[in-house]
């Protein structure tokens, strides 16, 4: 890799790491941070294995147990080439859209937070990259439609900025579907499309169902251009927030603290500027053997007797983990073959593929021995910490807000007994680190939560609830 190119690439590894925590403060100021444009060839189909992203996978054991509940999980990584070099012509620019939630909750630091935050991405863009700001109460204001972001367009949209004041109820879908359709509108100049929804509150106008506006946002996948979601305070919806980003191929964010909304900007934007591969699908065919109940928590749909979900864009460089949870027949001893596990995707207007190499077979077996000897005990320890780890934690956090701590205290302690009982033959230090130090912890957060007063209880509630499901969430992403 050229000098050049490596810091430009080390450079954008360090903005977007900056945010990875849900209550991130940004205090710096992006100023023109980027420029150029990408040319995008006519569009057509590559042979699989051809283009910049592949497709590794690792069964994390390869066996299973007679009369057990049949479940294996196969180890995914999705790797995307380092191809782009930000100060030249191969970087994209970037249509952008924010829907900015003004209902009467935004009042005050959060709306005038989100203005500044604005204008510090505005102050960010380059001529080449277009804008565009809906804003939603109990109805829909469509304050700018997409605009180049010129010195005379950028004092327009300042001033428009500015002016905008909190007031009235949340009508969520209306300002989503407004933002979709004004991107689905644009003319197609080759810039990569990223919609912003940011709430505070529940939808409690209009169109409110998560499944419904998590169609809605489904689109985006399709059109290849990206819904991102971002949640504010602790009295928004986190389970539609994250449908919506989910289904939109995008990314949640959780921000206690409206400071940080300038940072998750300058991220989405350095995000969508970097965009590689875009609708990206996984496919695995079905079978009447070997079924698949979860995808690291994304949404499975059925499409042609396969199992597809859309794990969001990958940046240039990114790699993605992901586990995948299958079940097997345990009534005999039997050995099945997994089908062709493929990734779909666009990258410069054309489909390409990335397909699975070798053939992965899971054995039905009645020794507990051959069963423990089948774990790969890097993938399995990796398993543990990144997937089950973290889907423990989202379990807790929605207990912790129902106000079950006794359930809560229970998960944690099967958890033990589950994970404890494998490591004992599998023997990994990083699983007995996580058993012996992160439960804990865990397990403080909870008692923690349901000390003190009923209003104290009540707001640590909301917002341990909020933090724990969005830890879950990032760690399983």
């Amino acid at each position: 890799m050229k000098p050049t190119r490596l810091k430009s690439f080390v450079l954008i590894i360090v903005l977007i790491a900056a945010t990875g925590a849900a209550m991130a403060y940004s205090a710096g100021a992006g100023k023109s941070w980027l420029s150029g444009l990408i040319a995008r060839p006519a569009a057509d189909t590559l042979p699989v294995g051809s283009g910049p992203l592949t497709l590794n996978g690792r069964l994390v054991q390869d066996k299973v147990l007679q009369g057990s509940d049949g479940r294996v999980h196969l180890a995914l990584t999705l790797q995307a080439d380092d191809r782009f070099d930000l100060q030249s012509s191969e970087a994209r620019n970037v249509d952008m859209v924010i829907v900015l939630d003004r209902s009467g909750s935004m009042k005050g630091r959060k709306i005038n937070d989100a203005r500044q935050a604005v204008l510090q991405l505005l102050s960010g863009l380059t001529a080449r990259d277009r804008f565009a700001l809906i804003t939603y109460s109990d109805g829909v204001r469509q304050v700018t439609g997409l605009k180049h972001v010129t010195a005379d367009h950028g004092e327009q949209l300042k001033a428009l900025v500015d002016g905008i004041r909190a007031g009235g109820g949340t009508n969520l879908g209306a300002g989503l579907q407004t933002g979709i359709n004004v991107m689905l509108s644009a003319s197609e100049n080759g810039n990569a499309g990223k919609v912003i929804l940011i709430s505070d509150g529940l939808a409690n106008k209009g169109i409110t169902d998560a499944a419904r506006l998590g169609r809605m946002a489904g689109i985006a996948v399709e059109k290849e251009f990206a819904v991102s979601t971002v949640g504010v305070g602790n009295d928004f919806n986190e389970q539609l927030m994250t449908a919506i980003a989910d289904r939109g191929a995008g990314n949640y964010y959780y921000l206690e603290n409206p400071l940080a909304f300038a940072e998750v900007f300058q991220k989405e934007f350095l995000y969508t500027r970097t965009t590689l591969a875009t609708n990206v699908s996984i496919s695995f065919p079905l079978s009447s053997d070997i079924s698949i109940t979860d995808a690291s928590g994304y949404p499975i749909s059925v499409q042609n007797n396969h199992a597809v979900f859309y794990p969001g864009d990958l940046r240039a460089g990114q790699v993605r983990k992901l586990f995948l949870t299958l079940k097997v027949p345990t009534g005999e001893i039997a050995s099945f073959d997994l089908g062709r596990i493929k990734a779909r995707y666009r990258f410069n207007s054309r489909t390409m593929e990335s397909e699975l190499d070798g053939a992965y077979k899971i054995a039905c077996v009645n020794d507990n021995r051959e069963l423990q000897a089948s774990i790969d005990k890097t993938s399995w320890a990796e398993k543990v910490i990144r997937e089950d780890y973290n889907r423990l934690k989202q379990e807790i956090a929605a207990d912790i807000k129902a106000g079950k701590k006794q359930k809560a205290l229970g998960k944690i302690r099967s958890y033990y007994r589950e994970q404890e009982s494998i490591n004992a033959a599998v023997g990994s230090a990083e699983v007995t680190q996580n058993l012996d130090r992160d439960l804990k912890e865990l397990r403080q957060r909870v008692e923690d939560t349901f000390e003190g007063t009923p209003s104290a209880v009540s707001r640590k509630q909301k917002s341990n609830s909020k933090s724990l499901q969005y830890e879950g969430y990032r760690g399983r992403r």
